[in-house]
């Protein structure tokens, strides 16, 4: 039963999944297979032995974090969603999908944000903030219901089913974390629908380029992947770049804007001093502008390459992009981060037999 705490959050039908999830399980599961086969024949896929090779921002981060969950994010669940995926594939695959009610959170504040984005684009009004934040309670039930109520379904079409972390691991959601969420849900409602950025996408003149859109640029021969969370002209020429966090402030987030502007700079060929960044941390009501000149912008990406090189060594056939053995990826020292790892089920016997060394004070 949800808690009287989510009240605020509130209950919705978790979609057309739920039809498939009453079915017998073997039955589910051919068809699950059946349909896997034929999608593929029908969209032209190709499979591969190893994945694409690339480079991001927050690939870079979870490098850092602990090379053992980068292993298991970009190879070890690779093809685990074939149908006879390895068993250590198929659980890493499913364990990759699985999210977290401050993600949710933060992804329901990015479609409600990108939704505005083009509202405003196309001269219409803004939404109010009751509206937005309705957007954000919307999503918020959806994951919440369908991680409640779906967790065989989610083992059976991980990429299909929405699932919390907490509810598959059995850990659930405090009290003070379910009212710390329905307290940013609205703070960031409040904060995104009056945003100064509004006002100047609404300017004449002014053009949008690009919201929450995937994209890529060349760096030394690798595809490095940008998503702005805005991206717009100004009226006076600026092109400015606006991320919404609904966190604390954090120094690595600027350093993402710089990478960011120096996509601006390759791929639409705009100077540094025409580019303008924003963050905007819809929580605190604190807005942070930043501008890079040419050297900052050589920098961020020569640490950029910096980083791609360490990955590469990691790599037994770095022209396959082929990664040496789970083994030589090691578990981050941080040991109290594991539990709240996507990965935790896959290295759970190894932290009982390895464990941390001593922390230097």
């Amino acid at each position: 039963m949800i808690p009287p705490e989510l009240t605020l959050i509130g209950v919705v039908l978790a979609g057309c999944g739920f039809y498939l999830f009453k079915k017998n399980p073997e039955k589910l599961r051919n068809e699950i297979e059946g349909g896997f086969e034929r999608r593929l024949s029908m969209s032209g896929y190709v499979r591969t032995e190893y994945p694409k090779w690339s480079w991001s921002f927050s690939r870079r981060q979870i490098f850092q974090a602990c090379p053992r969950r980068y292993y298991y994010n970009y190879y070890g669940s690779h093809n685990g969603w074939e149908p006879n995926a390895p068993q250590e594939a198929a659980l890493a695959y499913r364990l990759k999908k699985l999210t977290n009610i401050y993600l949710t959170l933060g992804n329901a504040l990015h479609q409600t944000a990108e939704r505005l984005a083009l509202r405003v684009a196309e001269g219409r009004q803004p939404f109010s903030a009751s509206e937005a934040e309705e957007m954000i309670r919307r999503q918020l039930r959806r994951v919440w219901r369908s991680s409640r109520d779906q967790r065989r379904l989610f083992l059976q079409r991980p990429n299909r089913v929405d699932m919390l972390h907490e509810f598959y691991y059995g850990r659930g959601l405090s009290e003070d974390v379910v009212e710390l969420i329905n307290q940013r849900a609205k703070q960031v409602a409040a904060a995104l629908t009056t945003s100064a950025t509004w006002e100047e996408l609404a300017a004449k003149g002014s053009k949008l380029i690009a919201a929450e859109q995937f994209d890529t640029f060349e760096l030394r021969g690798t595809s490095v992947y940008a998503v702005p969370d805005l991206l717009f002209r100004t009226e006076k020429g600026f092109w400015l770049i606006v991320d919404w966090k609904t966190g604390e402030l954090a120094l690595e987030n600027q350093e993402q804007l710089a990478l960011y502007a120096l996509y601006v700079l390759q791929k639409h060929g705009v100077k540094p001093e025409k580019i303008k960044a924003r963050l905007e941390y819809l929580s605190l009501a604190e807005v942070l502008e930043l501008s890079f000149s040419r050297q900052e912008l050589e920098l961020v990406a020569e640490k950029a390459f910096q980083s791609m090189e360490e990955m590469r060594g990691f790599l037994a056939d770095p022209e396959l992009n082929a990664p040496k053995s789970p083994a030589h990826f090691p578990l981050t020292n941080q040991r109290r981060q594991c539990p709240s790892c996507n990965f935790y089920e896959l290295c759970r016997e190894e932290l009982k037999q390895d464990p941390a060394p001593p922390e230097v004070s």
